[in-house]
């Protein structure tokens, strides 16, 4: 009997081998990404046969999908702020401020952003480089924008992008790591960001997000300038609620004067330098309470990298706590 379900086993796995092997290169057979293959041969001049045999190696990847429906942004703050501002990412934080201070200083001077705010961002994307990616951007993206996904439409024009980032930097779309998202390098710049934000600040004569340090400072730097970043202006400040009468407030992302909020029962816990600045109000929901911040304009930008309000919050006190722990190194 023994022997005879090993027999049989063994002749099922024959049996759907093929299957198995087909599995794998099954994008290259489908209508859909058939039509995208052509649509890149037209619109951008792709060689179909190049195409072909890209999409062919291209593997399932189910999990990737599945983050995506799932993203960390969905649990409580406390929780995603022990992931992300903790103390390993302050000291090497510091420690990548130190070591990249010149690059640092240029940016700020270049770009307006504070160096606080580049290195955080650094830290929390990649953990300074440490963790860019274990997914094939090509596996990555092709499930994602294949998939029955409601972002599907966004994945497929990141493809489209990332084919066009590979033919210009002369990459192999095969062999290019990031995350499961599709995010590349130590920013973790989506294709359409590498191709329009990235910078060759080390002025090497290629742009490197991969391995340069250089290049991924200028390049966050460039990313928050082109998207609106006010030097010298607050990023948040934390709130408290005077009475109950904000839970009455119909639209609570109003952006408003702070004596505005005011009035609505919402007042600042430290002294701003001007409160003539608009803001909006941040509800960060904890396990069993919540902890309300003024957002201002830059605390937007920040979220143009991640639209989350958990992240950019991450950013924001890491950039702070990096700051005054260089600061207290340096003068202590």
């Amino acid at each position: 009997m023994q022997r005879f379900m090993i027999r049989l086993l063994l002749s099922l796995l024959i049996l759907l081998a093929p299957i198995l092997t087909y599995a794998d290169s099954d994008f290259v057979h489908r209508q859909d990404v058939l039509q995208f293959i052509n649509l890149m041969v037209k619109k951008y001049h792709f060689q179909k046969q190049v195409l072909l045999n890209i999409f062919s190696e291209v593997k399932l990847r189910p999990q990737v999908v599945h983050h995506v429906k799932k993203p960390l942004e969905a649990i409580a703050w406390n929780r995603y702020q022990i992931l992300f501002v903790n103390n390993w990412r302050i000291k090497h934080g510091v420690e990548f401020w130190n070591t990249y201070a010149a690059a640092l200083q240029r940016a700020e001077q270049v770009y307006g952003v504070p160096a606080s705010i580049i290195v955080a961002t650094i830290g929390i994307e990649t953990k300074y480089g440490h963790r860019t990616g274990d997914y094939r951007v090509i596996d990555s993206l092709t499930n994602l924008a294949f998939s029955d996904s409601s972002r599907a439409p966004f994945f497929r024009q990141e493809l489209e992008q990332f084919l066009l980032l590979t033919r210009d930097e002369h990459l192999d779309p095969l062999t290019v790591m990031g995350s499961y998202a599709g995010a590349i390098g130590q920013p973790q710049f989506m294709p359409s960001s590498y191709r329009y934000f990235a910078v060759n600040f080390s002025k090497s004569g290629k742009t490197d997000l991969m391995n340069n340090e250089v290049d991924v400072i200028g390049s966050i730097a460039n990313y928050y300038k082109k998207h609106g970043w006010q030097p010298n202006e607050p990023v948040a400040a934390q709130a408290y609620l005077i009475d109950d009468r904000y839970a009455s407030l119909a639209n609570n992302r109003i952006s408003l004067a702070i004596p505005d909020w005011q009035k609505y029962g919402i007042a600042p816990k430290e002294k701003l330098p001007s409160t003539n600045l608009k803001v909006k109000i941040i509800q960060l929901n904890n396990r069993y309470s919540k902890e309300y911040w003024l957002g201002f304009h830059n605390f937007y930008v920040i979220k143009r990298y991640n639209p989350s309000d958990l992240y950019a919050m991450a950013v924001y006190q890491l950039s702070t706590h990096i700051e005054a722990q260089r600061e207290e190194e340096n003068h202590g």
